[in-house]
């Protein structure tokens, strides 16, 4: 599930999308992204976090952003941290 998980994460999603493509509670997933959070392969999508990163102005996350003066979104967006991108593709040891 984990290696799933990466993959889903090439793009930002939230724990909802996360869980449903998952067929798992949002609870799983969770629990399961604090791990990774933790191990340095997700972060959220947008603010000053290590998954962030990307120029402003071409983020897919820049409405929902907080660091663009947007108000912080109810409903987390997640995304592979430049770790968790190589360990998507073998790269890293998970």
């Amino acid at each position: 599930m984990t290696a799933r998980l990466l993959a889903l994460l090439e793009r930002p999603r939230t724990l909802p999308e996360l869980a449903r493509a998952l067929g798992v509670e949002t609870g799983t997933v969770r629990a399961l992204l604090r791990q990774l959070e933790a191990r340095g392969y997700v972060g959220l999508a947008y603010a000053e976090g290590p998954a962030c990163g990307v120029a402003c102005p071409a983020c897919s996350m820049k409405r929902l952003c907080p660091v663009a003066g947007q108000a912080t979104p109810e409903v987390p967006a997640y995304r592979l941290t430049d770790r968790g991108k190589r360990a998507l593709r073998g790269k890293v040891p998970l």
